[in-house]
């Protein structure tokens, strides 16, 4: 009869260095709105896991079609994050926002327990034949 002797896994020394398996949400609300410059700037430097919306629930840029007033300008966003950047997006839309001038509004980051990365096929290597997809 033979016992098997269990070991632990091989630790790092610097987990943060090795492994960014965790995300941060970093979530706001801009009383005076400002999303759609804050969008741009976002994607511009690689951020493209945000939302946004007005507080009313209507998609930026639809308020009239939602029947919300136009002076309703209050805004929510919400955008995920890698670890490692968290901090410094963090400081960027707080600085874009101007969110230490009084009454602008409030962001707060908070740690994730779980996100999923979604990743897209490429088109370019489908076969020529395409199939038809059904609903």
């Amino acid at each position: 009869m033979s016992v098997k002797i269990m070991t632990l896994p091989i630790s790092k020394l610097d987990i943060e260095k090795h492994y960014l398996d965790y995300t941060w949400l970093i979530s706001g609300v801009l009383y005076e709105g400002g999303t759609d410059l804050l969008i741009p700037e976002l994607m511009k430097r690689g951020i493209n896991e945000a939302h946004f919306y007005n507080v009313a629930g209507s998609p930026i840029g639809r308020k009239a079609v939602a029947g919300v007033a136009d002076s309703f300008d209050v805004e929510q966003f919400h955008v995920v994050v890698s670890a490692d950047q968290a901090e410094n997006v963090f400081d960027f839309i707080y600085r874009t926002c101007n969110l230490s001038q009084p009454n602008k509004g409030f962001i707060n980051m908070n740690k994730l327990s779980r996100s999923t990365q979604l990743d897209l096929p490429d088109l370019n290597d489908t076969d020529t034949e395409t199939e038809e997809m059904s609903d």
